[in-house]
C-alpha cells in the first residue's frame, strides 16, 4: 500500500470493524515509511503493518524496475503467501483492494463455500449502452476475474494455486494487451483450468463498481444498502481517487452517469478519516498525486 491510499484502507478497515460480527486482522504491506509511521502510531489493534523492504532485496530490485502501482500488484501473492508461511494459525487469507467499502459481513461468503480452496469473484461487465461484442473484447482484455477481493485457503489447492500466481506476477505484472497480461488479475482466468476445488462467489452483493453499477437499482434501509432486493455486502470503488479541494475532501472518478448514493456515504466517512490522521500526524499528506491521477491503460 502506497500513502497515496492509507485513508481509503482505513475506511475499508472502519467499514469492516462497523459489520464484522467476528474478530479480524488486517496485514498490511506498505511501501514507504509514511503510510508505515501512520499506521503504526494509529496502532489498531487489528491491523499489523509491515515494511516491503523485510522482504528482501531481490523484491526490492523491482520497486526501481516497475512503475509503483505494478510494484503493488506484483507484491499479492507474495504477500498472502508470506503471511501463511509466518502465521501457521491463518487458515484463509483473503486479499482486499484498498478501495473497498463494506456496508455487510462478508462472513456469510465463506460460510456459504468454507470448502473452496480459492474463491474468486466475477467481474460483471454491464451497462445498457454495451454491445455483447464489446463486453467480450472487454472481457478479453482485463479477464473474467476482479482481484481486488480473493480469498485462499491453507490446504493443499490453496497453497499451491497462490504459490503459482505468485511466481507469475513476480515474472510480469504490467499491462500488455499482446501478450494476455493485465496486471496481476488476467491470470486469474486460468486457476480454474490449472487447479481444482477453485470456486467462484456465488454470495450475491459482491464486487458491486464501476463494471456493473448500472445493473442495479441501489437503495438504503436502516443502515442497510441493498441492490434491488439484494443486501450489498461490499462496493468496490475502482478508479476512485481522494483530492484535497479547498480544504475538502473530494473524489475523483470517472463515474458520472446515476453515480450511486454509496459515494456520497463514502466521501463522508472519508472525510473524518483524513480529520482523524490529521490528528495523529498533523503533516500527513495522503492525498491523490498526479501520477496516481493519470489511468494505468
Amino acid at each position: 500500500m502506497t500513502k497515496s491510499r492509507l485513508y481509503q484502507f482505513l475506511t475499508l478497515a472502519s467499514s469492516l470493524n462497523k459489520v464484522r460480527a467476528g474478530d479480524f486482522r488486517f496485514y498490511v504491506l506498505c511501501v514507504d515509511q509514511e503510510a508505515f509511521e501512520v499506521l503504526n502510531k494509529l496502532n489498531w489493534k487489528n491491523v499489523h503493518a509491515t515494511l516491503d523492504e523485510e522482504l528482501g532485496e531481490e523484491i526490492l530490485a523491482l520497486k526501481k524496475e516497475r512503475r509503483i502501482h505494478e510494484y503493488c500488484w506484483s507484491l499479492k501473492g507474495l504477500w498472502l503467501e508470506t503471511i501463511f508461511q509466518k502465521y501457521p494459525e491463518v487458515m484463509r487469507v483473503t486479499f482486499m483492494d484498498s478501495d473497498l467499502y463494506f456496508w455487510d459481513d462478508p462472513e456469510k461468503i465463506f460460510k456459504a463455500q468454507g470448502d473452496c480452496s480459492v474463491l474468486l469473484s466475477r467481474e460483471e461487465k454491464y451497462s445498457p449502452k454495451w454491445r455483447a461484442s464489446f463486453v467480450k473484447k472487454l472481457t478479453r482484455l482485463t479477464g473474467e476475474y476482479n482481484s481486488g477481493f480473493i480469498s485462499f485457503k491453507r490446504d493443499e489447492m490453496g497453497i499451491s494455486c497462490l504459490s503459482w500466481w505468485k511466481e507469475k506476477t513476480l515474472e510480469a505484472c504490467r499491462i500488455d494487451p499482446q501478450k494476455g497480461i493485465f496486471g496481476d488479475q488476467r491470470y486469474l482466468n486460468e486457476m480454474p483450468k490449472l487447479f481444482s476445488n477453485i470456486c467462484d462467489i456465488t454470495t450475491a452483493g459482491v464486487n458491486v463498481g464501476i463494471w456493473n453499477y448500472r445493473k442495479y437499482t441501489f437503495l438504503e434501509k436502516e443502515d442497510r444498502v441493498f441492490i434491488d432486493k439484494t443486501p450489498l455486502i461490499f462496493y468496490h470503488f475502482s478508479g476512485v481517487r481522494v483530492i484535497n479541494n479547498e480544504n475538502k475532501v473530494e473524489l475523483v472518478h470517472e463515474t458520472v452517469e446515476n453515480t450511486p448514493f454509496v459515494f456520497t456515504r463514502y466521501q463522508d466517512v472519508l472525510a473524518g478519516i483524513v480529520m482523524l490522521v490529521k490528528q495523529i500526524e498533523p503533516k500527513f499528506d495522503g492525498f491523490a498525486t498526479k501520477e496516481d491521477l493519470q489511468k494505468y491503460w
